[in-house]
């Protein structure tokens, strides 16, 4: 995950630069979404494999909601221009979302296999 979240902190700089953005609200976006990015990392601390499914959605609906009341502080209070803000904002953190959902799904799945991989060839105490 700190690997996305270096990735979608450069997409969110190069999309805030592209519109026209100067350095300073590029390099705020980038930061804020790299440091929001790390809230990826919260369903590892997860111990039960049937809840990580949940934490994995509810750190994806925090980083969005952080993301987007921490981009709204900065053009808000911090005066810097509102396209390239959100715009950085908006692309990186869609794509820490899609990187993370694409890992949730892979771990998940191997977690369904691994189950069933486990119940193949057990008989039940009650079958005759």
């Amino acid at each position: 995950m700190l690997a996305a979240g270096v990735l979608a902190s450069a997409c969110a700089f190069a999309a805030a630069s592209a519109v026209g953005g100067e350095n300073a609200p590029a390099l705020q976006t980038s930061a804020l979404v790299f440091v929001v990015s790390m809230l990826g990392l919260l369903p590892v601390l997860v111990r039960s494999s049937e809840y990580f499914g949940m934490a994995v959605l509810g750190a994806s609906v925090a980083r969005m909601l952080l993301a987007m009341f921490a981009a709204l502080i900065l053009t808000e209070v911090g005066n810097f221009e509102s396209r390239p803000v959100w715009l950085g904002v908006v692309t990186g953190a869609g794509l820490m979302l899609l990187i993370e959902s694409t890992v949730a799904i892979a771990i998940l799945m191997s977690m369904e296999r691994k189950k069933a991989d486990g119940s193949v060839g057990v008989e039940s105490s009650s079958t005759c």
